[in-house]
């Protein structure tokens, strides 16, 4: 898992069946010094967020299934969780 910074929605015309009524985001991995600017990739939405939002992300198969209740989903990436704050242990 890692937490990320909504970016925008992805519109896509043509797409498999399973992604029919469901909300794709473009997302960018925030960096450890809580910029960011880490790897950007599509994750499906699962709670409802949106641009500007932090979230926190899984990546793998197992954690869409696992969330959607379903399995063999053909996605790998899906958001989880608002975050509402970052916490250090060295604070």
């Amino acid at each position: 898992m890692f937490i990320a910074e909504v970016l925008a929605p992805v519109v896509a015309t043509e797409k498999h069946a399973f992604f029919a009524g469901r909300k794709l985001l473009l997302v960018r991995e925030i960096l450890a010094e809580g910029q960011a600017g880490g790897r950007t990739m599509v994750a499906l939405d699962g709670v409802q967020a949106g641009p500007g939002d932090r979230v926190l992300v899984a990546r793998n198969g197992g954690a869409v299934d696992d969330v959607l209740g379903q399995k063999d989903c053909p996605a790998n990436v899906i958001i989880i969780a608002h975050v509402d704050a970052i916490q250090r242990c060295d604070e």
